[in-house]
C-alpha cells in the first residue's frame, strides 16, 4: 500500500463571521504524507498573500527535497531525522521568500504568516512550525497539544509572570512573538513524535483554538472522530457558533495503518553478525 492509502485527510477553511476575506490557507500532499496550514496577517490582502506564499513554497521545497533524502537517516549534529530538517529548511525558505516580497512590494509591507506543517514517515511524524497555529494529537480518547504557541501569553506563562489561568484572563491571545516574513530572521521549532495506528492529528489556526476550548475540541473528536470530513465540519461550525471572530481552518489526519519503512538489505544483513 502506498502512504496515501494508509492516511486519511480532511480539510476545511472558512472566512468566519467577521472578517471580509480569508487569510488562512491549507494544503496537503497525500503521496508525501504532508499537511501544511498557514494563518496570514497584514493589511489589505497581504496576509492572504503571505499564507499563500508559505504554502506554495513549502510544498515545492519538500517535493524537491524528499526524493534525495536517505529515509530515516539521523543528522548527528542535531539528533533529528533528515525529514525533519528538510521540513525546517522548507519553512526557512518560505520565510525568506515572504520577507523579500514584503520588502520589495509596498502593498505587502509588514505582511507575515504563521505556519504549522507535519510530514508522516516510518510510523513517525516530523513537525515544524512558527507562530500560534497548532498541532494536536487525539489518542485513546485524550487530546494533547503537541506544539507550543509562539505567543505573548505563552512567553509570560513560561517566564512565571502569570499563572495560565491569569494569563488567559488578562493577556490578549492573538499577539504572536514569531511569524514568517516579519523580521529578517526567524527561528523554526521542530519536533518528532511516534505515530500509532488510530492516531488523529489536528492542525488548526487560532480561529478554532481561540473560539473553542480544548474540552470542546475533545468532545467533538470523541463524538464524530471516525468520520474526518464530518469532524472537520463540526469543528469549524463550533468556532462559527462561538462568534467566528477570525478565519478558521482545520486539517485532520488519521493513521489508518502502519507506514513503517522496511529495513534496508544491509540492516537485515547486520543481524547475522
Amino acid at each position: 500500500m502506498a502512504l496515501k492509502d494508509k492516511l486519511t485527510v480532511a480539510m476545511r477553511t472558512d472566512v468566519g463571521r467577521v472578517r471580509g476575506n480569508n487569510e488562512d490557507a491549507v494544503a496537503d500532499d497525500a503521496d508525501l504524507g504532508l499537511i501544511v496550514l498557514a494563518d496570514g496577517m497584514g493589511g489589505y490582502n497581504a496576509g492572504e498573500i503571505a499564507a499563500g506564499l508559505a504554502i506554495a513554497t513549502i510544498l515545492d521545497s519538500v517535493r524537491r527535497a524528499w526524493p534525495a533524502l536517505r529515509a530515516g537517516e539521523i543528522d548527528v549534529a542535531s539528533g533529528y531525522s533528515v525529514e525533519t530538517l528538510a521540513l525546517r529548511d522548507a519553512i526557512t525558505l518560505a520565510h525568506n521568500t515572504i520577507f523579500q516580497v514584503a520588502q520589495s512590494q509596498p502593498q505587502c509591507a509588514g505582511m507575515g504568516t504563521t505556519v504549522v506543517c507535519a510530514a508522516f514517515h516510518d510510523d513517525r511524524v516530523s513537525i515544524a512550525y512558527v507562530g500560534d497555529s497548532r498541532l494536536y494529537r487525539w489518542r485513546d480518547g485524550r487530546l494533547e497539544q503537541i506544539t507550543r504557541d509562539h505567543s505573548l501569553l505563552e512567553e509570560l506563562v513560561a517566564r512565571g509572570h502569570y499563572s495560565r489561568e491569569d494569563a488567559t484572563r488578562l493577556v490578549r491571545k492573538n499577539i504572536v512573538t514569531r511569524a514568517l516574513g516579519v523580521e529578517e530572521r526567524v527561528a523554526v521549532d521542530v519536533l518528532e513524535e511516534p505515530v500509532e495506528v488510530g492516531d488523529i492529528f489536528l492542525a488548526c489556526s487560532d480561529g478554532l483554538s481561540d473560539m473553542v476550548p480544548d474540552e470542546g475540541i475533545a468532545n467533538i473528536l470523541s463524538t464524530s472522530g471516525t468520520v474526518l470530513e464530518m469532524t472537520a465540519n463540526a469543528l469549524v461550525d463550533a468556532a462559527l457558533a462561538a462568534g467566528g471572530r477570525d478565519n478558521v481552518s482545520v486539517i485532520l489526519l488519521r493513521a489508518d495503518a502502519s507506514f513503517a519503512r522496511g529495513r534496508r538489505w544491509y540492516e537485515r544483513l547486520l543481524e547475522w553478525f
